[in-house]
């Protein structure tokens, strides 16, 4: 074989792998069949879907993908079920209406949720909030509470033994708020912002060594839905009393919103209807 036929089957051998690599036709009409057909594990809350690969978690102290899937419809379930009825309350129906029409929940690597994601029915359409179970820690018996604490003055606190399933489940809230209330919003001029500029500006708060650990792309928008999500765990731990008034504001002003404060993890519930 000469040099030419070389190159020629070399060519025709890459042509053959991108075809191969390119995204598998989808015989789905709509987003519930896409997600049941991609997806190992489906449930839907009145339109909101979370879902599942069937991977193997890397730092779930031996959860199993299914368990960390089932731990998070009872975490949403919970959100909107504040007095344990196992419905929906009435005054978090427009917060259902919003994760419907913004979001989607995925567990899963994060190639996982990047491939879901841009999914045809997905982009340009909702806003995936993932939870990488190849990298971020899970453990089943978190309750929240329990730990010590003395004040928030950096984006880069979390809470000791920590879940990060409570923490992206809390931000698809917030985030489908967001979209549904615009002064709910984390740009320039809305309360929310403004409150976590004031406290950088007080130098009581920081953002930096966070930018800095992600190579300058920790956004601002990214970094107030990160102070709130902070100040809530913070508060349903027990320690609204150790914020600083500019947190107290940013409290207050989601209390007037009804965003949620607590969390059950003992929640029994499983509100809406497994799918697959």
């Amino acid at each position: 074989m000469n040099t030419k036929h070389i190159v020629i089957v070399m060519l025709l051998y890459i042509f053959m792998g991108c075809k191969k690599d390119e995204a598998t036709p989808t015989k789905a009409t709509n987003l519930k069949e896409y997600l049941i057909e991609n997806c190992s594990h489906v449930h839907e809350i009145n339109g909101f879907y979370i879902v599942a690969s069937n991977e193997i978690p890397k730092e779930a102290n031996g959860a199993t993908s299914k368990e960390i899937w089932e731990h998070a419809i009872k975490l949403f379930s919970n959100y909107l079920d504040q007095n344990e009825d196992g419905i929906i309350d009435s005054d978090k129906n427009d917060l259902s209406d919003a994760l419907t029409k913004h979001m989607l929940f995925c567990i899963g690597s994060q190639d996982f949720v990047d491939k879901i994601s841009m999914g045809k029915f997905v982009v340009d359409k909702l806003t995936t909030i993932g939870m990488h179970t190849d990298s971020w820690p899970y453990l089943a018996t978190y309750t929240g509470k329990g730990w010590k604490f003395d004040k928030l003055d950096s984006s880069t606190w979390r809470p000791e033994a920590f879940n990060a399933l409570w923490e992206e489940t809390y931000h698809t809230l917030t985030e489908a708020l967001s979209r549904s209330d615009k002064s709910f919003q984390f740009t320039k001029g809305k309360l929310l912002r403004e409150t976590m500029d004031a406290d950088i500006k007080a130098k009581t708060y920081e953002t930096e060594v966070q930018n800095r650990e992600e190579n300058g792309n920790y956004d601002t928008i990214t970094a107030v839905n990160e102070y709130i999500h902070q100040i809530w765990a913070i508060t349903n731990a027990g320690y609204e009393v150790k914020l600083n008034d500019l947190q107290k504001k940013a409290l207050e002003f989601m209390k007037n919103k009804g965003i949620i404060l607590s969390v059950d993890p003992n929640y029994p519930y499983m509100i809406g209807t497994t799918l697959k």
